[in-house]
This record gives structure tokens, sequence and C-alpha cells, in this order.
């Protein structure tokens, strides 16, 4: 489970970040040619290519654009086997989005390995996401995101707005805001923190620099870099597409950012 840290209103919480429109279309199957923690593109499989042997970050990402190059259609990634059981679960999972930057693709081969590695009916063990350790706010500075509503706000042809972008050199500020929109964050309940709480925690702890405290200031230090860097995406979502990014889902968040709240079934998992 990937968990992204945010603060809204004074409060720091924690979302789960997925790829969107990802289907379990099979429940505790175990099947001759699939083996466990496996991504299937168009009949090929991720563990008998090149690409498993490697370390590189970007390799899961990799493999699934270079299989899906001729035939780009859904796929499949199948789970990791419980200890207790030789069964797993298969995934259906939309279409690569179009590959925006090696960043952006970090993200999208760690969601990818989240869902490879989850074990079915069992709890899934949290990892942190910094949207600024991978890299993903290098190129989006305030000055980038002034031409850009500059730009937009001066073009009368919408029809032209890309190559007008490309020309300013920041077409991939849109780009970003359009890949971040294959993701989805689902506010995980009872694990808000009052901000205020946890900066009295800080400078309680401070005088003493355990790994504790220092854990801790690095995670709300994540909190808020993630939420400017959101910020940023979203306001960039509503200059070029005239609405902010919808990744968060239901519930208010600042900036018009929205959370879905998870309900029992989705918390606990169906049996």
């Amino acid at each position: 489970m990937l968990i992204l840290p945010i603060v809204n209103k004074r409060r720091v919480m924690n979302v789960e970040i997925k790829l969107k429109d990802v289907s379990k279309i099979r429940r505790g199957v175990r099947y001759d040619d699939a083996k466990e923690s496996e991504i299937i593109v168009n009949r090929e499989k991720f563990s008998e290519s090149s690409f498993s042997n490697t370390k590189d970050e970007n390799a899961t990402a990799d493999f699934i654009r270079s299989r899906s190059m001729l035939h780009p259609r859904n796929f499949f990634v199948t789970t990791k086997l419980n200890s207790n059981s030789p069964y797993y679960d298969v995934y259906e999972v939309p279409k690569p989005p179009e590959k925006t930057n090696d960043k952006l693709e970090k993200l999208y081969s760690k969601a990818i390995t989240d869902l490879r590695y989850e074990i079915p009916n069992q709890p899934k063990r949290g990892k942190y996401i910094s949207l600024k350790d991978l890299g993903i706010d290098e190129e989006i500075t305030e000055e980038k995101i002034a031409l850009l509503q500059k730009i937009v706000k001066e073009s009368n042809d919408r029809s032209q707005l890309g190559k007008k972008l490309e020309e300013a050199g920041i077409a991939h500020l849109a780009k970003t805001a359009n890949f971040m929109n294959n993701f989805e964050c689902t506010l995980l309940t009872d694990t808000e923190i009052p901000e205020e709480s946890l900066q009295d925690t800080l400078k309680a702890m401070s005088s003493i620099n355990t790994r504790d405290y220092r854990n801790l200031k690095k995670y709300y230090k994540m909190a808020k870099s993630n939420t400017e860097i959101y910020t940023k995406i979203s306001y960039i979502n509503k200059i070029v597409h005239d609405k902010p990014l919808t990744l968060l889902r239901s519930g208010e968040v600042s900036q018009k950012i929205l959370i879905k709240k998870k309900d029992d079934y989705d918390y606990k998992q169906a049996a």
C-alpha cells in the first residue's frame, strides 16, 4: 500500500495512492501458466523478460510499454501468494498512459509493483511516497506556472495550445497533470493527526534527537512537501482543463482537493 501523507486544514492525513480503474477479475486462483506477482502484457510475462533481471526503478514501466507498443490494451497483474495458501488474485489494469518523464514513470512502476506484491486477505503494509523524492516537482516552478497561465489566457484557439506550450518549453506541465489523473487517493480513516499536536510532539522531542524524532520530522516534512506539489499540479490542471485535479476524492480539502473515504468493505477487503 502506497501512502501519500498530506496536510489539510491543520491536520496531517494519510491517503492510499493507486492507479484508477484497476479491476479484480479473479479471486483465489492458481494457473499453470501464470505465477505469483506476475505482469502479463499481450500474453508476454515480466518474469520471462530481460527487464526482470535489472534493478532499474523503471523496469516495470519499461516492460509494460515495450510490450504495448504495437497493441496497446489492458493488461494483467497477479498478486503475491498468501503464505498459507497457494492461491492469488488477478487484476486487470488499464493500458499505460502516455509517457511524460522518468520521474512519473517511477510512480507508475511503484504502483504496479505494490499491486504485484499485495497478499490476498492479509493486512497491507504501508510504504510512504514522497513526490519530492521522486523528483516530480523539479520542473514545476512558479515562473513556469505563471507562463502557462499567460499562454492559456491569451490562446483563442485551443487546438493550437499544445503547440504553443511546446514552443514555450512548458508542455511538461500539462502532461504532468494529465498523467496524475491516472491515479486516485483514498483517505485512510482514523489516521489523521492534528498538525498542532504533531508540532508540539516534535518540539518536545527535539532536544533528545532520537531516531523516532528524526523519522517523525521527516514524515511531517514529507507531508508538507506533498501538499505543496499536489496543489501546484492541481492548479495546473485547473488552468489547462478549467477544473482542479481530481486525484483525491469525496471530502473537501484545501485548494478544493477532494478525498474519497474508504468504506468498511474496501478497508477490510472481501473474504
